[in-house]
């Protein structure tokens, strides 16, 4: 009689964001693309993020090099990009065009020419007025790091596919010896002011570019992404002789070069009271804020407060890294108990669960045969735009 043939025993692996993030915005579009192995054919929001990761490393390759002054040039980018474009090496548009070969290669392309130049916008804006902060304290970029963990146990006494997992992450590094020293540093003064008064002398900070807006903290995109930094100081802290983890640091992108979106977005979030950054009442940007309408153009903040929206510096302590690495246990978990459901049942759907937001469904190659798009659950149709409010 022959055995009914049971998972692979290995190792699997995570990444972070790969996989842990991925997963927690829409299982069932995560089972698709990583289980299949099918690149998307409309990457959105992976190709934003990707390009305005790759632009900020190629500027701070080039910054680390001859030093160009700031402002740099940016001459707008040709279609289609071209990889060695006749222009100065720290043109924004060279670095772009370069990011977006590389990316294309890949199979990553752009949504439209309006998603290229909204991101071509933003990098323009991180590198002329947040580069020059922020490029000085970097001691180390794109660190990849990695470390195992117990694999959680399964539901109904069943074995996942081995008994430890392997979660691996890119982070880029500050180092307290440059922190140190850069004490009239905007950005330094920011980090410092939210970190705990009793540190050790010397400490490293965990960095993290977002290519979105900033979430409220107690959203689920917001504690996903304090879990993310957090479980990367668990893994930096895991590398032999590693310098004490001081904080992780935030720095959601589009806070730097907000679209309409992301400020009507961040209108709502102030009218329902769970923005944790707001301006000061009776300043310039307050009023241009709670002044600001939706047929009207977006008001030009003040680069002081549009980096207070962009920094979010995050605990990592230990109680606080012992309870984000538990919680991506639990993601592990799920996607371990959904790949062995599947595999008993045969049945994809029945395994993984649809709960992509509506900027991930209308982004997905597989929404017009999806059992649960964002636009057929319940409420999802009843809740259409809201207008701000103005002050009183």
């Amino acid at each position: 009689m022959l055995k009914t043939r049971s998972l692979p025993f290995e190792v699997p692996s995570y990444s972070l964001t790969g996989d842990v993030l991925s997963f927690q915005r829409c299982a069932l579009q995560y089972r698709y693309y990583n289980g299949s192995s099918l690149p998307p054919s409309r990457p959105v929001q992976m190709w934003t993020g990707e390009f305005v990761h790759g632009v900020l490393e190629e500027a701070f390759r080039q910054w680390c090099q001859t030093h160009p002054p700031f402002p740099w040039p940016h001459t707008p980018a040709g279609w289609p990009p071209d990889p060695n474009p006749p222009l100065p090496d720290n043109d924004i548009g060279k670095l772009g065009q370069r990011v977006e070969v590389r990316l294309a290669a890949g199979g990553k392309t752009s949504r439209n020419r309006e998603a290229r130049q909204s991101a071509y916008s933003r990098v323009e804006v991180a590198i002329n007025q947040l580069a020059p902060h922020l490029f000085p304290l970097i001691s180390a970029a794109e660190e990849r790091i990695s470390g195992t963990r117990g694999m959680p146990a399964l539901s109904g006494g069943q074995r996942g596919r081995g008994d430890r997992y392997e979660l691996t992450g890119v982070i880029d590094v500050i180092s307290s010896v440059v922190l140190d020293a850069r004490r009239d540093n905007t950005l330094v003064e920011l980090i410092e002011r939210g970190l705990p008064q009793q540190r050790p002398d010397e400490y490293d900070i965990i960095v993290d570019y977002k290519a979105t807006r900033r979430p409220p903290p107690d959203s689920d995109f917001g504690r996903h992404f304090e879990w993310q930094i957090q479980t990367y100081a668990w893994l930096k802290r895991q590398m032999p002789s590693a310098r004490q983890v001081g904080a992780g640091v935030l720095i959601f992108i589009n806070e730097l070069a907000p679209s309409v979106t992301d400020f009507e977005a961040f209108r709502h979030d102030l009218d329902d009271g769970i923005a944790d950054v707001i301006p000061e009442r009776g300043s310039p940007d307050y009023y241009a804020v709670h002044r600001w309408r939706p047929e009207t153009p977006i008001p030009q903040l003040s680069f002081a407060f549009r980096l207070h929206r962009a920094m979010r510096v995050i605990d990592v302590s230990a109680e606080a890294v012992d309870h984000a690495v538990g919680q991506i246990d639990n993601v592990v978990t799920d996607i371990e108990q959904c790949a062995v459901n599947e595999y008993d049942s045969g049945n994809i759907l029945r395994n993984w669960r649809a709960c992509g937001s509506a900027q991930e469904c209308t982004a997905c190659d597989f929404e017009h045969f999806c059992p649960s798009p964002h636009s057929h659950r319940e409420g999802a149709a009843a809740s259409g735009p809201r207008v701000p409010s103005a002050p009183g």
